[in-house]
């Protein structure tokens, strides 16, 4: 039998920008049906691009950038104005058939619009909240302000990465949130398994996305606490030690090596056609590897530099040397590997046309996705959603829209 994972769980969806709605979309390439709820002029993650060049001189389309069209794939659209009491009412009649709510507000807006999570999950108690937000909902960071560099500078990231002569540099894009998401979908389906196998209610599960960011920290903050050393940059070697993780120059590009066991260092040797090295008192064994460690690697970026960065990877493959070309964005999208799982899908998207973006990253003998649907357009499900299921009438609809509710 096929099916969804989660065939008939609701979700609603209250979140912006990126780690929210990311979380939402793991659950809606699992089956979940989510209704993402915007404000009338829509979610600002409509307006964080990218912009096609024939989509951003468009102004009724402006707000429709890839990114959107990825985070949201999959979803009902509708618009509530959460300011006023008659959209706080109708948001209540979606959350009375709903499993999950999802937020990413600043803490304590729910509360302040009269929707604080106790008191909703008193008034349904089949419902779950998952709340994402910068530092968790409570400590005295709770209302501090937040973006991708904060994350990754308070969470651990950026202290060790860079040129120990310079200065501490931050992991590209959004990583951290993305990670914050995952950790989100998880606590969202904990919650509905909880609640299924006995516990009965929902629960409020919160979700830090600084304390996400730590959870991945675990071998410097433990190393830390069991030496006493602190990672310190060490430019292109993700450290200093008895052995070579770094990344090198090769003819055409870059190249990731990570060569740890005196096996695989008589491999590497091997392949370079310098066997003499394994026998060789500065190299043959980890710790005289460790006292030698730039000079290792001046050979070894030598050789590396005179060869392609396929080459090479074929050649560490052969001897169980990890060694992997640093691709660019292009070059992932067409790696053989990804190709071969048919990872990436198409999205065929009424504004942008067609679209490949990443596939759900969870597979299961049971279960096989149906093609993804196209981010909505502003409000697009308003009429199927408080419509059709809220029984609003079209002249009803029409009013509300002209009062600034819907």
């Amino acid at each position: 039998m096929i099916f969804d994972a989660l065939n008939d769980t609701r979700v609603v969806d209250l979140t912006h920008y990126i780690a929210g709605p990311y979380a939402t979309r793991l659950l809606a390439q699992l089956g979940a049906e989510i209704i993402k709820v915007e404000p009338p002029q829509g979610e600002g993650g409509r307006r964080l691009g990218p912009f096609h060049d024939a989509v951003a001189t468009d102004t009724a389309h402006i707000d429709r950038g890839a990114l959107f069209a990825f985070l949201n794939a999959d979803k009902l659209g509708v618009t509530l104005n959460l300011k006023h009491p008659r959209a706080r009412e109708l948001l209540c009649h979606l959350l009375a058939t709903a499993d999950l709510l999802v937020e990413n507000f600043v803490p304590g807006t729910l509360a302040r619009l009269g929707l604080d999570p106790a008191l909703l999950l008193d008034r349904f108690p089949k419902l779950s909240i998952v709340s994402i937000s910068n530092f968790g909902q409570d400590g005295p960071d709770r209302d501090s302000p937040l973006n991708d560099i904060v994350l990754a500078a308070r969470g651990g990231w950026t202290y060790a990465v860079g040129d120990p002569a310079r200065e501490p540099l931050s992991p590209p894009g959004s990583l951290a949130q993305y990670v914050g998401a995952v950790y989100a979908a998880i606590g969202g389906l904990q919650a509905l398994l909880a609640r299924d196998l006995g516990h009965g209610r929902g629960q409020h599960v919160d979700i830090s996305l600084l304390e996400a960011t730590v959870a991945t920290m675990i071998y410097d903050t433990v190393t830390f606490q069991y030496t006493g050393i602190v990672r310190e940059r060490a430019g292109k070697r993700y450290a200093v030690g008895p052995f070579l993780l770094v990344t090198v120059r090769c003819r055409d590009g870059y190249a990731g090596l990570h060569c740890v066991s005196d096996l695989q260092f008589q491999s590497l040797f091997a392949m370079m056609g310098r066997p003499e090295l394994a026998a060789d008192e500065k190299f043959s064994r980890a710790i005289a590897r460790m006292a030698n460690n730039d000079e290792l690697l001046a050979i070894v970026e030598e050789f590396f530099a005179r060869h392609d960065a396929d080459w090479l990877y074929a050649q560490g493959r052969a001897r169980a040397i990890p060694i992997v070309p640093i691709p660019t964005a292009a070059q992932v999208l067409e790696w053989e590997q990804l190709k071969a799982r048919s990872y990436f899908e198409t999205i065929d998207d009424p504004v942008l046309g067609k679209l490949r973006v990443p596939g759900g990253p969870l597979r299961f003998t049971s279960n096989r996705p149906a093609p993804s649907r196209p981010a909505p357009r502003l409000g697009e499900h308003n009429r199927i959603v408080l419509g059709d299921r809220l029984g609003l009438a079209t002249d009803e609809l029409a009013r509300l829209r002209a009062e600034g509710v819907v």
